[in-house]
């Protein structure tokens, strides 16, 4: 055997160990509060603005994710057009590191623990778009003899989803002649702390004016009894196929023809905190100083004055008159208290 193909074996080797090194860490990278499939806590910000008007065809794609939340935006049509778009999305934070720390009601403990993301997305998008066929001639060549004809109905889709509530909300309007209006969509994943639950929301506002066409809203919340992500069950992008058939909330509606439609829909749902021990000072076990904790300052601010002496400097700074701290005083007629 020639070396040429000792030598291509021999990276070939490397690739495929290198593939399957990059297939274990992606399964390793991703946190135990991950749920939005194949998606991980990567941290970033995301912020796009756009206004389009004009005259011929038209195509949007958008979809963003976050390791918990997605939303997706896809419009299409031909006529006279005229819309305008804000999105925005952020990945707060990752589980590479993020912990709290607190004591375990059961062991007396200080317990470290990982409490999830945090991510948020907002999209507000405006349109007054009216269909009609369009001819024009672009490019060169057989192009520029033969104008291109477009004859495309609107369409207008938005859905967004919350999979770790296993929550959805749908909008979509097909084959229509005009439509007009506004639509809002915020998405918020917030991970609890070491003292303060955590929080998930979906809210979805609509106001559309829809001349000669289809439009579906809908709605859903997975019933947690049989909402899970255990390997080798069956499941739909929301977990458990069974979280689908019993849902908690399901709403369905449709509209064909002409309709105005206004429909706000929001779902709030509450992520429990850690049990804690502590009353009012977390300084049950060890020293105060000695606690541990990811941003001690920012945790513990608003305790820590107590324990190295600086609000009672601050208080002695707010008399008046001044009060000398450095010496033994007795109250003099200013600060004697009278009944």
């Amino acid at each position: 055997m020639n070396k040429g193909g000792i030598y291509i074996r021999h990276i070939l080797a490397i690739g495929l160990g290198l593939i399957l090194f990059l297939i274990f860490m992606g399964i390793s990278w991703a946190g135990q509060y991950d749920y939005n499939p194949d998606q991980e806590a990567v941290k970033y910000k995301n912020d796009v603005t756009s206004d389009v008007t004009g005259e011929g065809y038209f195509k949007e794609y958008k979809k963003v994710n976050t390791n918990n939340l997605s939303m997706l935006e896809y419009a299409h049509g031909s006529g006279n057009l005229d819309f305008a778009d804000i999105l925005y999305s952020e990945q707060k934070n990752t589980h590479i590191n993020m912990y709290i720390y607190y004591i375990d009601y059961n062991t007396g403990q200080w317990t470290r623990k990982y409490p999830g993301s945090s991510s948020a997305i907002t999209y507000t998008r405006q349109y007054d778009n009216i269909q009609s066929p369009t001819r024009f001639a672009y490019g060169t060549g057989w192009y520029a003899a033969n104008p291109i004809g477009f004859n495309s109905l609107l369409k207008d889709k938005n859905v967004a989803k919350s999979y770790q509530e296993g929550a959805s909300m749908h909008r979509q309007i097909e084959y229509a002649h005009a439509l007009k209006g506004d639509i809002a969509v915020d998405i918020n994943c917030s991970a609890p702390t070491a003292t303060a639950s955590g929080k998930g929301s979906l809210s979805m506002k609509i106001d559309d004016d829809v001349t000669q066409g289809a439009m579906h809203i809908g709605e859903l919340l997975n019933n947690p009894k049989v909402f899970s992500f255990k390997p080798n069950e069956k499941q739909t992008i929301f977990g458990h196929e069974a979280a689908l058939k019993d849902p908690l909330i399901e709403i369905d509606n449709d509209y064909t023809g002409n309709f105005q439609v206004q429909q706000t829909m929001k779902l709030d749902i509450s992520k429990t905190a850690p049990s804690w021990m502590e009353d009012w000072l977390p300084c049950c076990s060890g020293g105060f100083f000695d606690i541990p904790s990811h941003n001690f300052d920012k945790e513990r601010g608003s305790q820590k004055g107590i324990f190295d002496c600086t609000c009672r400097n601050t208080s002695i700074s707010t008399m008046k008159p001044k009060w000398n701290a450095s010496l033994a005083q007795f109250p003099t007629e200013e600060y004697r208290y009278v009944p």
